[in-house]
C-alpha cells in the first residue's frame, strides 16, 4: 500500500507566552500572522528520511506521489501559504490523504501518539516539540537541541508512512474521498454578508453593555452611593463580586458548575432569579458575551474576498458524524435567533422567542416587542453568480431504524408516501381517521415527539425536555400537583408530586406498543444489543453497520457499586456495563448502542449522497448531521437535490430515503 506514498510533516515556530498557538487560532489565522515561520519539514518515503528547512528540501521528488500527514488541514494550510509567498514550488501530487482522519475511522484516536500508542504499542516522547515553546530556529537551539528537533521531526514523518503503510487498506476508499472532502469544504470556507456581520457586531456590543448595567458591581454609582465597589476587580464574571452580591442580597453563593455541575447551577438560578435581576442578567451576559466574540471571530478570519475559512473534523465523533470547533462551530449553531426584547435585552423567555419566530414565520416579520434579531445562520450567502439550496434528509434517523427493526408495516406506509408521524400514529396509537395532521394536530405533535424521542430509551424526565425542543408541546400543562403513591416497602400511602405524570404513561405506551423496539429478552433491538454488548464482557463489542463499516467497542467491563435509592435512602447495587470509546471509559446499554446505530447509518447515507452531489459539481458547503447546505450553479432546481438525496444505497435495500430541499437567500433552517 506504501508505494508511490511520501509523509510530509511541518514545524512551526509557537509561542503560548505570546498565545500564538494552534488551539487559539486555525490554521489560515496561524499562517497569516507575522509569527508565521515554518523552520523545518520532515519527509519520509520508509525507505529514506529526511528534515530540514524546507527551502532545501528536493521539492521535485515529491512530483505525482501520494502525499501524506497527520492533519493535512494545517500541513496542507502552511504549504498553501509557502507556495503564495514563494518559498516553496507548485508540486503536482496524487492525492493528500491525511492519516489522523484515518485512525479517527480505525480507532477513535486521532492525536498521532494515542493513535501510534494504541495500534502499534509504541509510546512516542513528544518533549521535544514541547521544548520548542517560544523558540526560534535555530537561534534559540543550542546544538544538541537542533538535532534532537530533527530527529524528532524525522520520527513523526516516519510513523505518519507507518500508519498508512499497514492500515490503509482498512480505510475504503469512499471513505478517503469523505476525508478530503471535509478538510477541503472546511479550506474552501463559507460567503459571509460583511455589511450585516457589521450590524451583528455593533448591536451585540449594545445588548451587552446594556446588559452590564443590570450587574450591581457594574452598574453607574452616584455620588451620594457609599456601597461602591472600588476595591474590586469589577469585570462581568468576577466570582468575588458575585460571592459578595450575594452576601449583600442573603442568598447563597451559586454552585460551581465545574463541580455540582450544570443542573445545580441552573436550580439555583431558578430559585433565586425571579427576585434579583442581576442573576438572569449574568446568564444573559455570558450568552451574548460569546455570541459577540463569535461575530468578531468571523471578522478575524475574513479574507479579501468576504469568505471565512472554518475548523471541521471528519469522524469528530464515534458514530463517523463530523464535528466543528469550539470557537466558531458551524455544526452546532443556536436552534433560535437571539432577539433584542423591548429593554434592548437579551430576551431569555425561550417561549416568546419561539412565538415571535412562527410569528415571523407566518406574517412576514417579527412582533413589535422586537428590537432586533441576530441569527449566525444569516451571515451565510451563497458565492456570487451561485445560489443555495438547502436540503435535510426527510426523518432519516426513524426510517432507518425502522427498516433495522424491520418494520413492514410502517415501511409500507413510508413507501407510498404517508409522513412517518402519521404511519407511527396508525401502526401504534391506533389513528384510523383520515389525514392526522389536519384533523388531529394534537395527536400529530405527540406522534412526532414519541418518534424523534423515544427509539432510543429515553426515560420520562428527558422526554418531557425533548417533546417541547421537537414539537413546542408541554406535556406537564395538565399534570395534578399531587399524586397518591403506595410506599412498597411499608405500604403507607404518601403524596407526592405529580409532575411527570402524563410523561410517564406516554413513555411506558410506546414501550408496550413498540415491542420491535423496546421488547424485552431479546426480542427487540434495545434488548437484542444489550445482551451482545453484555456478552462480550473480556473482549471488544463490534456492530457491523449495513454499510459494512464496523462500529468497535473496546475492553467491555461489568462493574458493581452501592448507591442510594433515590426514594428510600437504602442502599442497594447498581451494576454498569462500560467500554472505551476513543480512549475514554463509557457506560453502553442497548438503547444507546440502537443510536449509535441508527445515527451511524444515517451518516453513511448521508455521506454517500454528500459525494454523489460533489461529482457532479454540486458543493455541500458543510452538512449539519443529515442538512446539506449546498453552493451550486443556477440551473440546479431544488427538485434536482430532492431527488439525488432520495437516492437510497444499495447496501440499504428497501429503506425509504426521502429529502425536502429550498432555495434560499441565506442560510436557514
Amino acid at each position: 500500500m506504501s508505494d508511490n506514498a511520501v509523509s510530509l510533516d511541518y514545524e512551526t515556530f509557537f509561542s503560548k507566552k505570546l498565545g500564538y498557538t494552534l488551539t487559539t487560532t486555525i490554521a489560515e489565522q496561524y499562517c497569516a500572522d507575522p509569527r508565521f515561520d515554518p523552520y523545518m519539514i520532515a519527509v519520509c518515503d520508509g525507505a529514506n528520511s529526511w528534515s530540514g528547512h524546507p527551502r532545501d528540501l528536493n521539492w521535485s521528488a515529491l512530483e505525482g506521489k501520494i502525499w501524506l500527514s497527520h492533519n493535512r488541514y494545517f500541513d496542507n494550510t502552511v504549504y498553501n501559504e509557502q507556495v503564495k509567498r514563494g518559498q516553496v514550488p507548485l508540486i503536482q501530487r496524487r492525492a493528500w490523504h491525511c492519516t489522523a482522519n484515518m485512525t479517527a475511522y480505525l480507532c477513535n484516536r486521532r492525536a498521532l501518539a494515542d493513535a501510534v500508542e494504541h495500534l502499534f504499542k509504541v509510546k512516542l516522547d513528544k518533549s521535544a516539540r514541547s521544548d520548542a515553546n517560544n523558540k526560534r530556529w535555530p537561534k534559540d537551539f543550542s546544538a544538541d537541541e537542533q538535532a534532537r528537533m530533527l530527529k524528532y521531526a524525522k520520527g513523526d514523518a516516519l510513523w505518519c508512512w507507518k500508519l498508512w503503510d499497514k492500515f490503509s487498506a482498512q480505510w475504503p476508499e469512499h471513505e478517503r474521498e469523505a476525508s478530503n472532502l471535509t478538510i477541503e469544504q472546511a479550506m474552501r470556507g463559507v460567503q459571509i454578508d460583511t455589511a450585516l456581520l457589521s450590524q451583528y457586531i455593533m448591536r451585540a456590543h449594545e445588548m451587552k453593555s446594556t446588559t452590564e448595567k443590570l450587574l450591581p458591581w457594574l452598574a453607574d454609582v452616584g455620588d451620594d452611593e457609599v456601597d461602591t465597589w472600588e476595591e474590586y476587580n469589577t469585570v462581568p464574571t468576577s466570582t468575588k463580586c458575585i460571592a459578595e452580591q450575594c452576601k449583600r442580597s442573603g442568598i447563597p453563593c451559586p454552585p460551581v458548575k465545574a463541580h455540582e455541575g450544570e443542573e445545580a447551577y441552573t436550580e439555583w438560578e431558578v430559585t433565586y432569579g425571579a427576585a434579583h435581576p442581576w442573576i438572569p442578567a449574568l446568564s444573559s451576559w455570558r450568552s451574548i458575551n460569546k455570541l459577540y466574540k463569535t461575530f468578531l471571530g468571523v471578522k478575524d478570519r475574513l479574507r479579501l474576498d468576504g469568505t471565512m475559512p472554518f475548523g471541521s473534523k471528519y469522524f469528530g465523533a464515534h458514530t463517523g458524524r463530523v464535528s466543528g470547533e469550539s470557537r466558531i462551530n458551524m455544526y452546532n449553531m443556536r436552534k433560535l435567533p437571539v432577539l433584542a426584547n423591548e429593554s434592548g435585552l437579551m430576551e431569555t423567555d425561550e417561549r416568546r422567542v419561539q412565538r415571535a419566530v412562527d410569528d415571523r414565520d407566518k406574517a412576514g416579520a417579527f412582533p413589535g416587542w422586537v428590537k432586533y434579531d441576530l441569527d449566525f445562520r444569516h451571515l451565510i450567502l451563497p458565492r456570487p453568480g451561485c445560489k443555495m439550496i438547502v436540503s435535510d434528509a426527510s426523518q432519516i434517523e426513524p426510517r432507518v431504524l425502522a427498516w433495522l427493526t424491520g418494520d413492514r408495516a410502517l415501511l409500507d406506509m413510508l413507501r407510498g408516501g404517508m409522513s412517518i408521524y402519521e404511519a407511527h400514529a396508525r401502526t401504534k396509537m391506533g389513528w384510523r381517521g383520515g389525514k392526522l395532521k389536519d384533523e388531529n394536530p394534537a395527536m400529530y405533535a405527540l406522534a412526532k415527539a414519541n418518534v424523534l424521542a423515544l427509539g432510543y430509551g429515553a426515560g420520562w424526565e428527558k422526554y418531557i425536555v425533548m417533546a417541547y425542543e421537537y414539537t413546542r408541546m408541554d406535556v406537564t400543562a395538565d399534570d395534578p400537583e399531587w399524586v397518591e403513591e403506595v410506599n412498597p416497602f411499608t405500604g403507607e400511602v404518601m403524596k407526592v408530586s405529580g409532575y411527570g405524570q402524563r410523561a410517564r404513561a406516554i413513555v411506558a405506551d410506546f414501550r408496550v406498543n413498540n415491542a420491535l423496539i423496546c421488547a424485552k429478552n431479546g426480542a427487540g433491538i434495545w434488548s437484542k444489543l444489550d445482551n451482545a454488548f453484555r456478552s462480550s464482557v473480556g473482549s471488544d463489542f463490534v456492530m457491523t453497520l449495513p454499510s459494512g463499516r464496523k462500529m468497535r467497542y473496546e475492553d467491555v467491563r461489568c462493574s458493581t457499586r452501592i448507591v442510594p435509592n433515590p426514594k428510600t435512602g437504602k442502599p442497594e447495587r447498581k451494576t454498569e456495563f462500560t467500554a472505551v470509546i476513543g480512549g475514554r471509559r463509557k457506560t453502553t446499554y442497548g438503547g444507546k448502542l440502537t443510536e449509535n446505530i441508527v445515527q451511524a447509518t444515517a451518516r453513511d447515507v448521508f455521506m454517500t449522497h454528500q459525494l454523489a452531489m460533489e461529482r457532479r459539481g454540486w458543493h455541500n458547503l458543510f452538512g449539519v448531521y443529515d442538512e446539506a447546505v449546498l453552493e451550486v450553479a443556477q440551473d440546479v432546481t431544488a427538485h434536482d437535490v430532492e431527488q439525488a438525496m432520495s437516492v437510497c444505497p444499495d447496501w440499504l435495500p428497501g429503506c425509504p430515503i426521502g429529502a425536502e430541499a429550498k432555495e434560499v437567500a441565506h442560510y436557514l433552517k
